[in-house]
């Protein structure tokens, strides 16, 4: 049985995570609005009305009244000051502006390690000349000189 290799030829591109020709500079900067959620129809993203943390948190009240009320009781402090939309609001902020924040790393990083790659490029192509220099002289004057194959 023979296992057949790819072709040499042009590889197919894969998905790398970041869009090209986009810089730090580029991106919605962290302190820009959010746009509220307006959709026609219902998003393909966030299909809930309300998520998972706040649904939890709701069913709990409801399990656990009677002790709430107990608690109301004795520490009026412990109530919420703003609505649950206005908390699940602040969570989506909080959330966008943790993205936001998160692809600014990502891509200076990128960007570090794309300029990384280009300077070893430089380093590796001047020592190269470099001991095709030393190779020659060596030979010039007729002294065994070792050979460095192509990679």
């Amino acid at each position: 049985m023979s296992v057949s290799k790819p072709s040499p030829g042009r590889r197919k591109p894969s998905a790398t995570g970041t869009r090209k020709n986009v810089t730090p500079a580029t991106l919605v900067p962290v302190d820009a609005p959010t746009q509220t959620r307006k959709y026609v129809t219902p998003s393909a993203t966030s299909r809930k009305e309300l998520p998972a943390v706040f649904a939890r948190k709701r069913a709990r009240s409801t399990a656990f009244a009677d002790e709430e009320d107990q608690l109301d009781e004795e520490d009026v402090s412990m109530k919420p000051t703003m609505t649950e939309q206005e908390q699940i609001e602040a969570k989506r902020r909080q959330n966008t502006i943790a993205a936001r924040r998160s692809r600014r790393r990502k891509l200076e990083y990128q960007r570090e390690l794309e300029d990384n790659v280009e300077h070893y490029k430089r380093d590796s192509e001047q020592w190269k000349s470099r001991a095709l220099m030393y190779q020659a002289l060596l030979r010039s004057h007729n002294i065994e000189a070792p050979d460095f194959p192509e990679i």
